[in-house]
């Protein structure tokens, strides 16, 4: 048997002087480094809109505290009782809330659905619909059927096309080029001179692939050392991922084909399982669990505001039934001849327009989940789908944060809702202290259960399955002939 280490040596001396290895390999780290910095970028911005947004909030709510404690000390006076800094009616018009989705520790490996939507959302409670499914169109059509360049599309889409290039005609070039019977008088195992060949270039690859993604990691400032076992994650997944395609590319060498062959099938391989597949899992999802169309749900609450609007007096009642606390004897509130009880009476509408709306509006989000539960339980077919599930759902941009964002934001604005109009219909007096203390959002990522080790699982599932094909290869090429 030819000695193991001068073997190892032999390859890796072949593979330094490989220059369309080398220059695969500068192509990647380019690819990493160019989507490393489109992700910081358009973090940047992200950010610099939240604490814009965030910046407003503050400074409105400081400024109306500062006109309480003026009224208050009868520095200022106000023509009409709405436009009082104390009303809920100015509180209602002025003052919005902010509901964010706070940055996370591994936001740069994955854009995902940061790119459609906004980390924030605005609650403010005169506008109709104004913080159920909002969200911010793309510019350009183009990026909104491509997405932007990140890290998990460089890897999830990218890698296995540079790891076929490496590894795709490792046993047909030396049978074509004739080197093969050179190799063959050695007695060596046509597996174990494969596996080796592969394997070098395998753990090369890794090797280099774990030190890029540190390094770069650590340029953009994420706290790779604080967040260990998120980067244990990741690269966990890394190391599946491009296992698998190495395996297939070992299956494919071991059954024979010459070189055009093996990277047609290789490539439609790629096609199968990066594109093909996640395609009809989505379109299948679209079909069998369709979602109302936008125009339905406008049409809907368009239909129960009028519908309030008739009967405003009983939907009232039926509000104070519901709320006894909320009733009040102020004439104040109940002359709509005056401003304060014209703007009450259009506020209480909209309220109540929203509370009707509200289970269709729900019904709507379970159509969402339901379709998207439905596509997701399909990822298993796909390894390309599992690693993209795993690192979006490790960078939080992943479709299932920005789902239950969105829930926890409508809670929030719900709460927050219901406390700013009890004070509209009681015709409460808000004091400087309440202003500056009015109840805050707060984004909880803990409630959704990780998907790591099903992920994990199933990506080794695949491992073991490619392993039996190669044993079964094994047992029939025992020799280079």
């Amino acid at each position: 048997m030819i000695n193991r280490r001068q073997l190892i040596k032999t390859e890796l001396r072949l593979l330094l002087r490989d220059y369309a290895f080398l220059g695969l390999i500068g192509l990647l780290f380019f690819l990493m480094f160019f989507a490393s910095w489109n992700t910081h970028r358009h973090l940047v911005a992200k950010k610099g809109e939240l604490d814009v947004q965030l910046e407003v909030v503050k400074e409105n709510d400081r400024a109306l505290a500062l006109q309480i404690d003026s009224l208050n000390q009868g520095l200022a006076t106000y023509e009409d009782q709405y436009t009082l800094p104390t009303s809920a009616v100015r509180l209602t018009y002025n003052n919005h809330r902010i509901a964010w989705k706070p940055v996370d520790a591994f936001n740069l490996i994955a854009i995902g659905q940061s790119d459609l939507y906004n980390n924030y959302k605005k609650i403010v409670l005169y506008f109709n619909d104004s913080y159920e499914r909002a969200s911010h169109e793309l510019v350009s059509p183009i990026e909104q059927l491509f997405g932007q360049l990140d890290l998990a599309f460089v890897w999830t889409y990218l890698l296995p096309l540079i790891i076929i290039l490496v590894s795709f005609n490792i046993l047909s070039a030396e049978r074509e080029s004739g080197r093969l019977k050179l190799i063959a008088s050695q007695p060596v195992k046509v597996a174990y001179w494969l596996i080796v060949k592969i394997g070098i270039r395998f753990f090369s690859i890794f090797a280099l692939l774990l030190i890029f993604t540190f390094f770069l990691l650590n340029v953009y400032g994420v706290p790779v050392f604080q967040h260990s076992s998120g980067f244990g994650e990741l690269i966990s997944m890394l190391f599946l991922y491009t296992a698998f395609w190495f395996f297939l590319s070992l299956v494919v060498n071991l059954a024979g084909y010459s070189s055009g062959r093996s990277l047609i099938l290789l490539t439609n391989l790629w096609v199968l399982f990066v594109f093909l597949i996640p395609s009809v899992v989505n379109q299948l999802s679209n079909e069998l669990h369709p979602v109302p169309t936008r125009l339905e749900m406008v049409n809907h609450h368009q239909h129960v505001y009028n519908e309030v609007e008739a009967k405003l007096e009983e939907e009232m009642e039926g509000l104070f039934r519901l709320h006894p606390d909320w009733r009040s004897d102020d004439p104040v509130t109940k002359d709509r001849s005056n401003s304060t009880g014209w703007n009450i009476n259009f506020l209480a509408k909209q309220y109540l327009a929203q509370l009707k709306h509200q289970p269709q509006a729900l019904r709507y989000e379970e159509k969402i989940d339901e379709r998207n539960r439905w596509a997701d339980q399909f990822r298993i077919l796909s390894p390309a789908m599992i690693f993209q599930n795993a690192v979006t759902d490790l960078a939080g941009t992943s479709t299932r944060y920005y789902r239950d964002f969105l829930r926890q934001s409508q809670e929030y604005a719900q709460d927050y809702r219901a406390y700013v109009f009890k004070g509209l219909f009681t015709n409460h007096a808000f004091s400087s202290k309440e202003v500056k203390n009015l109840p805050a959002f707060t984004f909880e990522r803990q409630h959704l259960q990780s998907n790591f080790w099903p992920n994990v699982l199933t990506l080794l599932a695949y491992l073991i399955v490619i392993s039996v094909s190669i044993f079964a290869f094994t047992k029939t090429r025992t020799r280079i002939t």
